[in-house]
């Protein structure tokens, strides 16, 4: 678990969703946002990822995540008024808040960043057809995502700076259990998304230059979201990780406009 708190009086909570090979502390940038916004942010690391057990990138089934995000928010007495999800984190948020009978209690926002919403993108058929094939008798084989350090954002511009991130705990590994998963939770993605209950705002932030999540399918998703207060945000040449660009000024002050907006509504 890993906590940030705001310097002034708490508005409310966060709940922060990493991705896969991700880990929650690689996101304290988001997490500078939402607590200068006065929030208390909190997140956890997936199994399989950053420092919880499990083997790398094993993680959750979709229905698993579903239960263990009830599991931390019952344990911690969260009452979240926000959800920060990014990448795979947000593909499992997505299908759990879709698949809610009630709204989430006290739930008001949700960020989605860089979403994955096609896991069939850009993989071999041929890896595909192994994967499900090998999957039965060797659930917990892992393979590499092919996702690497230029996929998420634009290297080279400081070398001390790539090393560093280089080292910080991320992998690129997925078990055949989770990834088979994943191929079949696919298709009901958007439907799950329309059917978020409540009214919470959300917000979508991407980059044009997204090669592991293509900005083209975001619009789909915008298009599933329920209700009408909703904000898409294109970072022009940006990556995977926008905020890991050079020049991230743009994107940073657009979601902090969208946060202060958060509660003149």
């Amino acid at each position: 678990m890993r906590e940030w708190l705001p310097s002034g009086p708490e508005k409310g909570q966060v709940l922060i969703l990493h991705g896969l090979g991700d880990h929650a502390a690689r996101h304290d940038w988001a997490a500078s946002l939402i607590t200068d916004a006065g929030y208390r942010a909190v997140g956890f690391d997936w199994p399989g990822n950053g420092e919880s057990d499990g083997v790398r990138g094993d993680m959750p089934t979709v229905a698993e995540s579903g239960r263990l995000l009830e599991e931390v928010i019952q344990a911690l007495a969260l009452r979240p008024q926000g959800i920060f999800a990014h990448s795979t984190g947000a593909f499992l948020a997505l299908h759990w808040l879709g698949g809610l009978a009630q709204p989430l209690d006290g739930l008001r926002w949700a960020w989605i960043s860089s979403p994955l919403l096609v896991p069939s993108h850009g993989q071999p058929g041929l890896k595909i057809s192994l994967a499900r094939l090998l999957a039965a008798g060797f659930p917990r084989l892992t393979l590499s995502t092919g996702v690497r350090q230029k996929s998420c954002y634009h290297t080279g511009f400081d070398p001390l700076i790539d090393a560093a991130l280089k080292k910080d705990g991320s992998h690129r590994r997925i078990s055949l259990r989770f990834a088979t998963d994943l191929l079949a939770a696919e298709k009901f993605l958007l439907e799950a998304a329309s059917r978020i209950p409540g009214t919470p705002a959300f917000l979508v932030t991407q980059g044009t230059e997204d090669k592991v999540c293509p900005p083209h399918y975001v619009e789909a998703l915008y298009a599933s979201l329920p209700g009408m207060e909703k904000c898409l945000v294109f970072a022009s040449g940006a990556r995977h990780e926008p905020f890991r660009e050079k020049d991230h000024r743009a994107i940073t002050n657009a979601v902090r406009s969208w946060l202060d907006l958060r509660d003149a509504r």
